[in-house]
């Protein structure tokens, strides 16, 4: 089984509508870049 890939190198295929959709380079899979973007927890909020 491989390991998860980290998506650490990317390019961007297209923007529609606002959205930047991406491909990564390492794994090829085809993703919004919003999805790629770390969240913040509820710790670092405050």
């Amino acid at each position: 089984m491989q390991p998860a890939c980290a998506h650490t190198r990317t390019k961007v295929l297209a923007r529609r509508d606002g959205v930047d959709y991406v491909e990564c380079l390492d794994c090829r899979q085809i993703f919004e870049a919003e999805d790629l973007e770390p969240t913040k927890t509820e710790e670092e909020e405050e």
